[in-house]
């Protein structure tokens, strides 16, 4: 029995009928499309600069690049036969690398896609550019007509193995941090890759992609085989087409949760679990409460360092750039946090080896004997090499120049060690804005060297609230209306002067925790209380908290 896709809306069971020289076919329409990038980006100026160094024009680029992936997909899947041979050759408009049909493929043309594969996605990262520069959307367009590209050769010979999966996967993990998503999530992602290798239909347009719902039989489960067989039974024959439309969601359903194991599966397998470092981070960052602009701030130096890092793998002019920060606002507002993840994503990006944070203050810095501030500011710093040194209210070193103080020996200590270990080590300081230009201004090794501000602004009342439940629910504890009622009252009511003691986040921590122990107390009474009595916040646990 034959089921066809029913179109928009419908379902799709069993492998599309789909010949090699059809497979050919819809590779080269989506391989023209990737030629009219390429020449979008010639024409606006930008292969200028890569063609003299490199002496390659785009179309040699593109067309090396192709059958480099496509050789290491073939290799990879152990199918290097003379049909996957003939794909490599056809497909692009010049056989860059020489590929033959006769024989093994000679060690020079693998060591050739062995060294195109090492380098970054040039074309990629270009439309990147591009798309900093004119707020397009090119490099989506491009990642997803180079995919339909490798899942056209990987389904040739009907196959469709867990191997091409695996190395698809780990192909857009390897390139993801170069798909510029502009200022929205975009649509390239985890979501959108399980779509494209568990679905049959690759080939739709890229941008009525997200709106269709075609999903496919891999193997016959009991469960979906179960009502297959009701709609073939001779007891019960009505109009297949109304069956299918009475059942399709509860099918559907039931097929997803068959490809969503079948594809976690091949990710494990591969040892590729989800998204890249990078993206994590980032997402951590761009999920953290308020703080907007901090997170534009920071997502505009990666993209900086992102482009940086690509002239300089092709030896083009760089600016002189460094990595080091100014973190000014109040108590509470973030910075600590946001720094620990910039250490994380430097090293993701390739700045610093390591990616940990030691975070100090003048305390762990300053001795109160001659000779021994250089020595502790020595053995801090030396602890932070590969990673970012925090240092917390930074301006407190200078301390207004009073005399026999070792704070200033802790800042000229400092500023040589920044010099000594500028290839792998940020410092990032922190403290109130006014307070940190006097700091910048004790030495002027500081000015140089410190470019970057970004300012953390106070929370509003309706984001320590967000704050709050966001503790909340980390702790599977959930306050009632009531009492959510209560909290944001108290906030309201407190003056200025008393919301600046309150210390934004760092208030709201110490809020939560006085509920905790409001809630245990209350709970301990209980002889048996329930799990919905542990996860409930009541008005009683959250009263006298923030006027404590």
């Amino acid at each position: 029995m034959q089921w066809n896709s029913r179109g928009k809306g419908g379902i799709k069971l069993g492998l599309p009928d789909l010949s090699n020289k059809k497979l050919l076919n819809l590779a080269k329409k989506n391989y023209d499309k990737l030629v009219e990038y390429c020449k979008i980006l010639a024409s606006e100026g930008y292969w200028e600069q890569p063609e003299r160094i490199l002496q390659y024009s785009i179309q040699d680029m593109l067309d090396g690049y192709v059958q480099a992936v496509l050789i290491h997909l073939a290799v990879y899947c152990g199918r290097f036969h003379e049909e996957e041979k003939r794909f490599i050759m056809e497909l692009p408009k010049e056989n860059i690398l020489g590929c033959t049909l006769e024989g093994e493929m000679e060690e020079a043309i693998m060591l050739q896609a062995k060294n195109i594969m090492k380098t970054p996605p040039i074309l990629l990262q270009l439309c990147g550019v591009r798309d900093v520069e004119k707020d397009t959307d090119m490099t989506e367009h491009f990642f997803d007509s180079f995919l339909n590209i490798l899942l056209s050769m990987s389904y040739m010979n009907h196959a469709k193995d867990t191997f091409a999966k695996g190395f698809i996967q780990n192909y857009y993990e390897k390139i993801s941090i170069f798909i510029h998503h502009g200022g929205q999530a975009g649509k390239i992602g985890q979501r959108y890759m399980f779509k494209k290798l568990s679905s049959d239909s690759f080939y739709e347009d890229f941008e009525n992609f997200a709106e269709r719902t075609v999903v496919e039989r891999k193997a016959p489960e009991e469960s979906i085989q179960f009502q297959i067989d009701e709609y073939e039974s001779d007891e019960y024959e009505p109009d297949f087409e109304e069956c299918l439309e009475e059942n399709i969601e509860k099918i559907e359903n039931q097929i997803d949760e068959v490809k969503e194991k079948e594809f976690t599966e091949v990710v494990e397998q591969t040892k590729l679990k989800g998204k890249s470092g990078l993206e994590q981070y980032l997402e951590e960052l761009n999920n953290l409460v308020g703080l907007n602009e901090v997170k534009e701030e920071i997502n505009s130096l990666i993209n900086l360092i992102k482009v940086r890092k690509l002239r300089e793998s092709y030896h083009m002019p760089t600016m002189d750039m460094t990595y080091h920060m100014v973190f000014t606002g109040n108590p509470g507002t973030g910075k600590t946090t946001v720094a620990r993840l910039v250490a994380k994503i430097y090293k993701e990006l390739g700045i610093l080896s390591n990616g940990n944070l030691i975070e100090t203050d003048r305390s762990g810095l300053v001795a109160g004997y001659v000779g021994q501030t250089a020595m502790k500011v020595k053995e801090v710093v030396e602890k932070a090499i590969g990673g970012v040194l925090f240092i917390d209210e930074a301006y407190s070193l200078t301390n207004g120049n009073v005399s026999n103080d070792f704070g200033q020996e802790a800042v000229d200590t400092i500023v040589k060690m920044m010099e000594d270990h500028r290839d792998d080590l940020v410092i990032i300081v922190a403290g109130y804005k006014e307070e940190m230009k006097q700091f910048l201004d004790s030495n002027t090794g500081l000015l140089s060297r410190f470019n970057k501000f970004i300012e953390f602004p106070d929370y509003s009342n309706q984001e320590l609230m967000d704050i709050l439940n966001k503790m909340a629910a980390q702790s599977g504890v959930l306050l009632t209306p009531e009492a959510e009622q209560y909290i944001q009252k108290e906030l309201l009511m407190l003056s200025k002067e008393e919301m600046e003691r309150f210390g934004n986040a760092r208030g709201v921590r110490n809020v939560f925790e006085k509920i905790m122990v409001n809630q245990a107390n209350r709970i301990v009474t209980y002889m048996n209380p329930s799990i919905e009595q542990l996860q409930e916040i009541q008005i009683v646990d959250v009263e006298h908290t923030i006027r404590a």
